[in-house]
């Protein structure tokens, strides 16, 4: 059942309407410029998303994706360690587990939620880390608290992100840190809209704006440390155009594939032949993952910009009695 929502922030309902995809409305709040999903399905459909594994990225491409997860991970791990430099840490929405893995040989005691019950099961089998599918309440772990909870690209999935930020309040030590990494499109120029293939509807529930941030921390007990902001405008222009021209090699091999009538036995040339392309496209994906990578938070670091999407950095730390 779909229903229309208040800004969560500002307890207000809005008309203004900024995005539609695939039959929903991203309506952005007047007041702090939060962009959410209304009327919106409930929780239990969105739910039914993960653990089915019917999102936009699928179970085995997120576990695909150790390459380039990894060298995300070691970037936030530099800075987080300007802050804390152990303890233990709970990550949720762990995707693959590469973080945590990450995490762990940099000497944190890892832990992780993942709803998705094949990748939860890769993390706990595969990588050796304890991964819970049940979202964070005060029973996840044994009652466990955390020193740091991280999340990266999943707060705008949160159904309800003032009760899962009051929950992690809870759940951390005294002085825990909350690290998290989320777009800015709240705050971005409808121009630039034109660079997003698509939004994700409706996996993505909220995009937020950092007034919109701020007061999610201010509201559930949270100050903020430090932003870091990285511009994601060349990565998403360098996507798009590799993306035109990734459309048109693929309509041309669809043609030379129709037009040659010559059939063939399967042998171990073929076969060989068949590796070596596995491989090459193995090569090719790391190395488009190593561009974006450079593009988002190398090139990114120099070049953002008021207006322009990034991808934001927050540090926050539980606020003291």
């Amino acid at each position: 059942m779909m229903k229309e929502i208040k800004c969560p922030f500002c307890d207000i309902y809005s008309n203004h309407i900024v995005i539609n995809e695939n039959g929903y409305t991203g309506k952005k709040c007047d007041e702090c410029n939060t962009i959410f999903i209304s009327p919106r399905p409930d929780a239990d459909e969105i739910l039914k998303l993960y653990k089915e594994d019917n999102a936009h990225i699928s179970a085995e491409s997120h576990i695909s994706r150790g390459f380039v997860s990894r060298l995300n991970a070691r970037h936030n791990l530099s800075l987080i360690k300007c802050y804390i430099n152990e303890g233990s840490m709970l990550e949720i929405g762990a995707g693959g587990g590469y973080f945590l893995d990450e995490a762990r040989k940099a000497g944190f005691r890892v832990f992780g939620i993942e709803p998705n019950s094949r990748q939860a099961k890769f993390i706990n089998n595969e990588l050796k880390i304890s991964c819970e599918t049940a979202f964070l309440n005060d029973a996840s772990f044994d009652k466990k608290r955390f020193d740091l909870i991280y999340h990266c690209d999943v707060i705008s999935h949160f159904y309800d992100p003032i009760a899962v930020f009051n929950m992690t309040n809870f759940k951390l030590n005294d002085m825990g840190f909350v690290v998290f990494e989320t777009g800015n499109f709240g705050d971005v120029d409808y121009d630039y809209y034109k660079y997003v293939s698509t939004f994700q509807y409706p996996d993505h529930l909220f995009y937020f704006s950092e007034n919109g941030l701020m007061k999610l921390l201010e509201q559930t007990g949270f100050n903020l440390v430090k932003i870091y902001n990285y511009s994601i405008l060349p990565q998403l222009i360098v996507q798009k155009y590799l993306k035109s021209i990734i459309s048109m090699a693929e309509s041309f091999q669809i043609k030379n594939t129709q037009g040659d009538n010559i059939s063939s036995d399967v042998n171990n040339k073929d076969i060989q032949g068949h590796n070596s392309k596995s491989e090459l496209k193995q090569l090719a994906r790391n190395a488009y993952w190593y561009l974006s990578y450079l593009l988002r938070y190398k090139v990114g670091s120099i070049c953002s910009k008021e207006g322009r999407p990034q991808t934001i950095i927050v540090i926050a730390q539980k606020r003291g009695v």
